[in-house]
């Protein structure tokens, strides 16, 4: 699950923040941190290409592992830059 929400633009912010949270519902730690690995290189993918004021909060859910084996972002790519534009439309 994405969520993306506009900042202030006046916060001065130099670019896009990130925050990612992994439960333990996922799998082990070996799982976990793998999944972190991944969603982190999806994040780095895409923010460059995003407006600075926009804040992105990414929650592993249980499967995302499983869906994630294959080591495919584009999926969740996709879905990031989706909702930080329109997080970032709202904020216009």
């Amino acid at each position: 699950m994405v969520y993306a929400f506009a900042r202030d633009p006046s916060s001065g912010a130099a670019e896009p923040r990130v925050g990612l949270t992994v439960s333990r519902k996922v799998g082990g730690a070996v799982e976990r941190n793998r999944v972190k690995r991944l969603l982190r290189e999806a994040a780095a993918r895409v923010t460059p290409g995003l407006s600075a004021d926009i804040d992105l909060v990414i929650v592993a859910r249980p499967g995302l592992a499983e869906a994630l084996a294959g080591e495919r972002l584009d999926w969740l790519e996709a879905e990031v830059r989706e909702l930080a534009e329109r997080a970032s439309g709202s904020a216009a």
